[in-house]
């Protein structure tokens, strides 16, 4: 069996270390749980390829989403808990023992930990930065400055929860048209790889002048037929390609600004960031954290590159003094209501409200949009579709209609 290098914290003044044998990286992080320590740092004893895991919480197994969900769940359940008048660290005890997934089992107990040893919870979370974002920390140290830790945990679930539906918006709205998309060109690809080279064939046979139509689709069925290996290695390499290329930021800063000038795309998706700011920096200044440090740790959620540097910029600005409003002015995002919302909360003293409003707004304008795209694109993609496959058919058609009046 494979051998794990841990170290793990015995208690909160002891820290050991050693080798463990499991089968592999959970099995060894659940036997250290069963032990009683709290798993930093697990990974495999070969050198030749290193798996570290630090604290013992590896989230790039998980999908972005997966993950918001099961931070979703932990803040949700913390709020009610405490809610229900349970200690803090009875909480986090109750949730560990809840709990399933052997890293998440891992986290929490050194959070636990944490406490146990005289630490807050936002000081537990910051310890998890792969975890918990600065959103969370900032929020969670805030409600324990204030003493309305429970409200501040029940705006965070809430906060998770909508940015959960977001995704989830926007993943629905875009999967109808891609799957139809994906079944078309599936479609296309076996009748010019399989169906068409045979009738190729008859056509050889008779030795027929060819119209124009059933050239071009006999030369695409040749090229598919004889070189699709190739193009299935250009897919390959494209896919890796790009997959490199997005991690460049001037990549994907051109690819996000391209993006936004979609002629429909791009409005919706500069909705959805507009409502995902919005409601999250007025969720934060709602819970009391300032407007500098609110904006710090809402810019990074932003997703789009190109609106991330914006957004950035005018935080810059509201640092040296500019109104949040006309620092967003500057920045070309939002419409002129939109900053008609937010410079009257500015003045009235009530700028969360504001901001929760034109998050409200926006979600209801990409609401709007997302139905129109399913309504829209979906029969577009499909006459798309059908256009291509009745082209193929008729050109393929077009020579025996043609040898049938020849035989008459």
């Amino acid at each position: 069996m494979p051998k794990f290098v841990y170290r793990a914290k015995k208690n909160p003044q002891e820290i050991i270390s050693g080798v463990i044998t499991a089968g592999n990286y959970d099995e060894a992080v659940g036997k250290l749980l069963h032990s009683g320590y709290t798993p930093l740092e697990v990974f495999a004893e070969r050198r030749v390829s290193v798996s570290r895991v630090s604290p013992a919480f590896d989230f790039s197994r998980f999908s972005q989403g997966n993950s918001l969900t099961v931070v979703y769940s932990f803040v949700r359940q913390m709020a009610d808990l405490l809610e229900a008048g349970v200690p803090l660290l009875r909480a986090l005890e109750v949730l560990w023992r809840q709990t399933e997934q052997l890293r998440v089992k891992a986290i929490i107990q050194a959070m636990i930990t944490s406490v146990r040893a005289g630490g807050s919870l936002s000081q537990a979370m910051a310890e998890h930065p792969t975890f918990f974002s600065p959103l969370y920390v900032n929020m969670t140290r805030t409600g324990e400055s204030s003493g309305n830790l429970t409200m501040v945990l029940e705006r965070l679930a809430l906060l998770t929860e909508k940015e959960i539906n977001i995704r989830s918006h926007v993943f629905s709205s875009l999967m109808y048209p891609a799957v139809v998309l994906g079944v078309g060109i599936l479609t296309m690809l076996v009748l010019l790889t399989f169906v068409l080279p045979r009738l190729t064939d008859m056509f050889d046979d008779f030795d027929a002048v060819l119209p124009l139509p059933t050239k071009i689709v006999i030369a695409m069925s040749d090229i598919f037929s004889h070189f699709g290996w190739v193009l299935i290695v250009a897919g390959i390499a494209v896919f890796f390609y790009l997959k490199n290329a997005f991690k460049d930021e001037g990549f994907r800063l051109k690819w996000d600004e391209a993006v936004l000038k979609l002629p429909l795309l791009g409005n919706f998706f500069r909705q959805v960031e507009v409502a995902r700011f919005a409601r999250t920096l007025g969720t934060l200044l709602e819970g009391g954290v300032a407007i500098t440090q609110a904006l710090e740790s809402v810019c990074p959620l932003v997703g789009n590159v190109s609106l991330r540097q914006n957004m950035m910029k005018a935080s810059l600005q509201v640092r040296e003094g500019t109104s949040l409003a006309e620092a967003l002015k500057s920045s070309q995002i939002f419409s002129e209501g939109a900053l008609s919302i937010i410079s009257v909360g500015e003045e009235s003293g009530q700028l969360h409200k504001g901001l929760l409003k034109l998050a409200h707004m926006s979600e209801q304008k990409s609401d709007e949009m997302a139905r129109a795209f399913v309504t829209l694109l979906g029969p577009l993609a499909l006459v798309v579709i059908v256009a291509f496959v009745g082209f193929m058919v008729i050109a393929m058609l077009l020579p025996i209609f043609r040898m049938n009046l020849i035989i008459n």
